[in-house]
């Protein structure tokens, strides 16, 4: 029986008798040049690119004006600061410029002058005013020097210790050691002498090769001179030295001497003769 023409493993023969060529494989396409795949990325994504550009554009603008407008306002807030002379010119700029850097500065200069003029009371309540608005600024430990020094010249000591206490419980306290000797100089004003030798010995401890330490050892030196005039001693006494005592060596009984061996009676003389 002939083989059925349509099934699959039959050869398609030509007229000739010759089987057909195999159907060719399709070339791949060719790879397109930089530009033109540049061109179709263009064409498929330009709007996409053109939103980014934007956008691009935008931020920086913004970024431009934001620092335009920054740098006028430090011109602006460097103007008022500057042109401040007398303590109106320092309040109207703290006020201006309340909670920003310009603005306490304003303060503290304005504090300042009250305490040159001499406006002890004045001086400390602006002080004050600054611990309160600013209490996380890097010069509040200067608010509370200033105001233990206007304390301080107004003869309240005890008011004066505590603001000078409050600087050096100041985090990173620029003005540790001046508060310290303040407080010295309050306890020997109030007669604690005592106490104000032994925060000058603390001094010491706490920096023995600064000029802090110098000066606390002259203020020790003509504190202990000052007490012997008056027949006192300010030194603490001595501490009992942390070296053993030495163990008595045990002293063992002397060797008992022996009997003296009693001396011989001397032979009787014979009688003498007749």
């Amino acid at each position: 029986m002939k083989p059925n023409a349509d099934k699959s493993n039959d050869k398609i023969k030509l007229a000739n008798g010759k089987p057909a060529p195999a159907p060719e494989t399709p070339a791949e396409p060719e790879e397109l040049p930089l530009d033109l795949q540049l061109l179709d990325f263009w064409d498929k994504n330009k709007k996409l690119v053109i939103a980014a550009a934007c956008a691009v554009v935008a931020g920086v603008s913004i970024y431009l004006a934001v620092d335009w407008w920054l740098e006028q306002q430090r011109e602006e807030q460097g103007r008022a600061l500057a042109g401040a002379k007398e303590a109106k010119d320092f309040t109207a700029v703290a006020s201006q410029f309340k909670g920003e850097n310009v603005g306490a500065f304003a303060l503290l200069l304005l504090a300042d002058q009250q305490y040159q003029d001499g406006k002890y009371s004045d001086a400390e309540k602006t002080y004050q005013r600054f611990a309160d608005e600013y209490p996380k600024h890097a010069m509040l430990d200067s608010a509370f020097y200033g105001k233990g020094a206007a304390r301080e010249s107004q003869g309240d000591y005890a008011g004066a210790i505590n603001a000078y206490q409050r600087v050096t419980e100041t985090p990173n306290a620029t003005h540790m050691f001046d508060a310290r000797m303040a407080i010295g100089r309050c306890l020997e004003a109030t007669q604690q002498w005592k106490k104000a030798r032994q925060g000058y010995e603390d001094i010491i401890a706490a920096s023995p090769n600064s000029s802090w330490a110098e000066r606390a050892r002259n203020r020790i030196i003509t504190l202990d001179r000052e007490a012997r005039a008056r027949g006192e001693s300010l030194a603490p006494p001595a501490r009992p030295s942390s070296t053993p005592a030495t163990i008595p060596q045990v002293l063992l009984p002397a060797t008992p001497a022996a009997p003296a061996t009693p001396a011989a009676k001397p032979p009787a003389s014979a009688p003498a003769k007749q």
